[in-house]
């Protein structure tokens, strides 16, 4: 069976967008990364990675220099990739969805976390590189505990498998604290530094936006060279609008 862990960045209101990433493996490679990894973070004296600690040189990293911090991070994807199979970030710009959802006839629609998180499912079932498995063996999707929707994640997993007859796919989805998963981990320092490049791409300058893609930063090129990844911002939303996002979040189901 293949299983995803997510973890969001970007739920503070002062980020113009909210993130949703994490990787996709079997439940056999998952295992196999937990023992490769468990003595790099023992050899860094590192209990938990939370990224916005190491990124601000924090916690337990404090006083880290900058290229510690990036071997440690090239150690750990390293690890990662000889069992990761895709790395997906999907974000979604608050405004312009709040403000898309406000003009439109429908009763309620999705937050755009959940919206995210109904990105990577369609992903999930459709790439190329996860698509078979998912196809056949079925897909866990299992996201960070404690966040504030994940109510509405849960929803949106149940109706995407009623509304699509892919119960015999779409397993389960569960909650895990970060501190208990180096997986949760992980996905948490994708979700960071790609929420981070989304909003300086969504912040640029027309004319600047493509050359603000091909420069990622030093994090995230270490992050992305080895694994293949997947990253999506939506900026608009609605079948009607050129070059938006084709998967606007639909009314709950029964509200």
């Amino acid at each position: 069976m293949l299983v995803c862990y997510l973890d969001d960045s970007g739920k503070d209101p002062q980020n113009p967008i909210t993130t949703l990433a994490g990787y996709a493996a079997t439940e056999e490679q998952w295992q196999r990364f937990e023992t490769d990894v468990e003595p790099i973070f023992a050899d860094c004296s590192v209990k938990v990675l939370h990224t916005k600690d190491l990124h601000h040189t924090d916690g337990e990293f404090d006083g880290w220099k900058v290229l510690r911090k990036q071997a440690f991070v090239a150690r750990i994807c390293s690890a990662l990739s000889r069992h990761a199979l895709l790395g997906m970030s999907a974000s979604a710009a608050k405004e312009p969805y709040a403000r898309r959802a406000s003009e439109s006839d429908r009763k309620r629609t999705i937050t755009p976390y959940a919206w995210s998180f109904n990105l990577i499912v369609d992903w999930v079932l459709t790439d190329i590189r996860v698509g078979r498995i998912s196809n056949t063996e079925g897909v866990a999707f299992i996201l960070e505990a404690g966040h504030e929707n994940n109510a509405d994640a849960e929803r949106t997993f149940y109706n995407i498998r009623k509304q699509h007859n892919l119960a015999g796919l779409l397993h389960s989805i569960s909650f895990v604290s970060k501190e208990s998963c180096r997986a949760v981990q992980l996905a948490d320092l994708f979700a960071f530094y790609s929420r981070r490049h989304g909003v300086t791409i969504y912040r640029a300058p027309m004319e600047d936006k493509e050359e603000v893609r091909r420069t990622p930063g030093t994090m995230l090129n270490i992050i992305t060279e080895i694994i293949p990844h997947r990253p999506y911002v939506a900026t608009d939303f609605g079948p009607d609008i050129p070059n938006s996002s084709r998967f606007f979040g639909g009314p709950i189901e029964g509200e």
